[in-house]
């Protein structure tokens, strides 16, 4: 029985086998096409389609009967917890909800979706009033997968919310999946998703098993020798909160790879930035104590990681939740002087690697929203600005363009972390086929064979080249994918050095616009002055060879001298004289000091960003596809395997469109035809991976046929920087299609990945889909959804 609705213009109409199609049977939008009006307005068909020339959608009319939802229609009255409709005697103990899914729920996964067989129509008692309900005769029927799972969703958050009794809009139940969904991400997925490394989040935190190893009750947390705050107050934490069960450990100021797997047998969570209510009372006041909040991605993982905090920034801007995108820059910025680099996530375990960076974009985003508040105090954001710039400078000098990352030969950027030993943060089992051939040469076990290998017991260079690799895809963040098997680390590719363009770019960028063409800071000399004698080297070469002649080439370039970069103690005094300086450097240090001052002009960054377009456009570019491959610098080829960052030098403004046009209409055109499939761009093209299925060959989850967040964002962003307005739209609508697809006809589920050529968020691949299982109803949702549903909507499609 389907009720009446008013007539919907779209653009076109497929009717798909789909649940999809019962949501417009119900007074929603057809998340099928794309729509020209939000509003349901009585306005004549004729006229509609006159002014629109456009097909109309098909109009469902319910039969008249005792249930039409009317513009007033009776509200549902439900008791949760006692029976109430069922007719069998053996049910009547059974809850609303027992009994809901007892009939609805045919396979007994705890969601209403259209893989199951029950009748999907349901009487509900109602009543007319919210303020005082009373049941009346009259029933109200709930028909259809999409409206069921919203009630059993309702029904769900009430019961949480530990209430007996709940009223419930009809409306509510057929709400447009859109507009559920933007609701649910905006107030409450947020929300759920948001953690904090002080006494109320550490709670939460701590809940996770990954604080745990084996039979332990103790959970640690590891925090900087220097930040003598932060050790103050969990220390006073630990003490006072007893049954945190709290280990505070002080890391040490050098952390080297050897100290680092030293952790993996008691690994922890990291401290991030903490900072007080009232800045007239001491940090030893638990109370006044808050962390920087940060946005986690959801399922099990409970840390800040790197580059999906980039993608929740835009959401979060969007949901116009900027205070959280500034919490997330306030935690980048502690890890590059702490920990000295964004780490993949705040674990003990990830300290020597990190994720691709996107720092200067998120502070560009960020600091763009913050000006715009009406509260905003201009001062101490230019401060927030200074400090966020000097992190990301002490970034890109000292770990993107510092060896191992910085290939010496080419002078493009690797994914290159300098861990040692097997990545602890694996499954048990997940490299026992590795290892298996290794373990037997010698006779023994495995667990033997993978103890004595991780203490240095047993040298294997196979091992240690394979290991190397692994922890490269990791810090890429596309782990797996056949593209990097055996050769990430030796690999320059096109979205990392897409990425280093684009802070050298913003560096400049923010210098000429906020910091007068030039910047100055202030470096430690460093223990017996290595930071100062670096920096002097690095100097002079600039000033004989220019950096055009010195990156690159087994020229000498050696930034690490960045590593001393003050970012939070920064005096704010610029000296009267430099002791030396070129056009683009000059520096000043006083005869004894354990610092010295480095000013830094724009033309610096400018000029790198004319050396990295060179050499992106010399090894990464393919003339004969009109894409951008990655590049490997052991073997001095071109790789041939087709991924869909071969757009991100759009994103990153690589190319000059007003020299190179027929590039760009070349790379767009070579890219959609390659990459757009029906759910939106996928990661890799099938030719490239190969054939998988076999256990020798599994399916890998950022190859083809799946798709995920950024790749889908980044494509948006890059052909709407260079006027490809409507290509935008057209594969960002394709996402939000299948994100809603997804979200009408499986419970409201939000997961991380799909297949976008099955059109299904239902995979069989490494790690599952986080964010697919769960009960009753979706609590936090997968980020990975959160974000672009946010932005697309409200940018690219109309």
């Amino acid at each position: 029985m389907e009720p009446v609705i008013e007539n919907i213009v779209a653009e076109s109409y497929n009717p798909a086998e789909s649940d999809a199609d019962n949501a417009v049977a119900h007074g929603q939008q057809h998340p099928l096409v794309k729509w020209k009006h939000l509003r349901r307005n009585s306005i004549a068909t004729s006229t509609l389609a006159d002014s629109q020339s456009l097909p109309l959608m098909p109009l469902y009319r319910r039969r008249q009967s005792f249930d039409v939802l009317g513009s007033c229609p009776p509200l549902l009255a439900i008791k949760l917890h006692y029976e109430q409709f069922a007719t069998d005697p053996k049910h009547v103990q059974l809850s609303f909800k027992e009994q809901l899914l007892a009939q609805e729920d045919t396979d007994q996964d705890s969601q209403i979706t259209i893989l199951d067989e029950g009748p999907k129509a349901l009487l509900v008692s109602s009543t007319t009033t919210a303020y005082q309900p009373s049941f009346s005769s009259k029933k109200v029927l709930i028909a259809d997968t999409y409206a069921l799972s919203n009630l059993l969703q309702e029904i769900q958050l009430a019961e949480d919310s530990m209430r007996d009794f709940v009223v419930i809009s009809p409306s509510k139940l057929y709400e447009n999946p859109l507009e559920r969904l933007q609701r649910r991400i905006k107030f409450h997925f947020w929300n759920s998703l948001t953690r904090r490394i002080d006494a109320q989040g550490l709670e939460k935190i701590f809940l996770d098993p990954k604080n745990r190893q084996g039979n332990e009750t103790r959970n640690c947390i590891y925090v900087p020798a220097a930040d003598s705050n932060a050790l103050m107050y969990y220390k006073n934490l630990s003490r006072k909160n007893g049954y945190l069960n709290l280990d505070v450990i002080s890391l040490p100021r050098i952390i080297s790879p050897q100290y680092a797997q030293s952790l993996d047998s008691a690994s922890g969570i990291l401290a991030l930035a903490l900072k007080r209510l009232d800045a007239s009372v001491g940090w030893n006041v638990i109370e006044n104590i808050v962390g920087a909040p940060f946005v986690v991605p959801g399922g099990r993982f409970n840390e800040q990681y790197g580059w999906d905090s980039y993608f929740e920034t835009l959401g979060l801007i969007q949901d116009d939740r900027v205070d959280l995108a500034e919490g997330m820059i306030d935690n980048f910025v502690y890890e590059i002087d702490y920990y000295g680099k964004i780490l993949n996530a705040n674990r003990s375990y990830y300290l020597m690697r990190s994720q691709p960076p996107f720092l200067t974009d998120m502070v560009r985003q960020t600091y763009n929203a913050l000006i715009k508040s009406q509260s905003c105090d201009k001062i101490r954001l230019k401060l927030w600005l200074s400090r966020a710039t000097r992190a990301c400078i002490k970034e890109l000098l000292s770990v993107w363009l510092t060896a191992p990352r910085l290939d010496t030969v080419t002078g493009l950027s690797k994914y290159h972390p300098i861990g040692i030993g097997i990545p602890p943060e694996t499954e048990p089992g997940h490299f026992d086929a590795i290892l298996k051939p290794f373990a037997e040469k010698l006779g023994m076990s495995l667990s033997e064979y993978e103890k004595s290998y991780n203490i240095g017991k047993i040298s294997e260079p196979k091992l240690d080249e394979y290991f190397k690799h692994d922890r490269a895809v990791r810090e890429s963040g596309h782990d797996t994918t056949y593209r990097f098997d055996g050769r990430c680390a030796d690999l320059a590719t096109v979205d990392l050095n897409c990425l280093v363009y684009k802070y050298e770019a913003d560096l400049a960028d923010f210098l000429d616009t906020h910091f007068n063409s030039r910047f100055e800071f202030e470096v430690t000399c460093g223990e017996r002055d290595a930071n100062f004698k670096n920096f002097l080297s690095w100097f002079e070469s600039v000033k004989v060879s220019g950096i055009e002649g010195m990156i690159g080439g087994s020229s000498t370039w050696n930034s690490q001298w960045a590593e001393g970069i003050i970012i939070y103690e920064h005096s704010g005094t610029i000296p009267a004289t430099f002791t030396d300086s070129i056009k683009s450097i000059r520096y000043h240090h006083e005869k004894s000091a354990n610092k010295f001052t480095v000013s830094l002009s724009s033309s610096l960054f400018k000029n790198l960003t004319i050396r990295t377009r060179t050499l992106i456009e010399k090894y990464l570019y393919s003339p004969g596809t009109g894409l951008y491959f990655d590049y490997d610098c052991k073997n001095n080829s071109q790789s041939t395997y087709e991924t869909a960052t071969a757009i991100w030098p759009l994103w990153a403004g690589v190319i000059d469109s007003t020299v190179d046009s027929g590039k760009v209409k070349k790379l767009v055109d070579s890219f959609l035809s390659v990459f757009e499939v029906a759910g939106g761009i996928v990661s890799t093209t099938e030719k490239s991976r190969g054939k998988v299925g076999d256990i020798d060959r599994p399916a890998r989850q950022w190859d083809y046929p799946y798709g995920w967040v950024p790749h889908q964002m980044i494509a948006w962003k890059s052909l709407q920087n260079y006027g490809f307005e409507k290509d935008a739209q057209r594969i960002a609508y394709r996402w939000l299609y299948l994100c809603l697809k997804s979200f009408v006809e499986f419970n409201g589920v939000v997961p991380e990945k799909f297949d976008v050529v099955a059109m299904t968020h239902r995979v069989d691949v490494e790690y599952g889909n986080v964010g697919s299982t769960f009960k009753y109803v979706v609590k936090e949702g997968w980020r990975g959804l959160l974000d672009p549903i946010a932005k697309a909507v409200f940018e690219f499609v109309d």
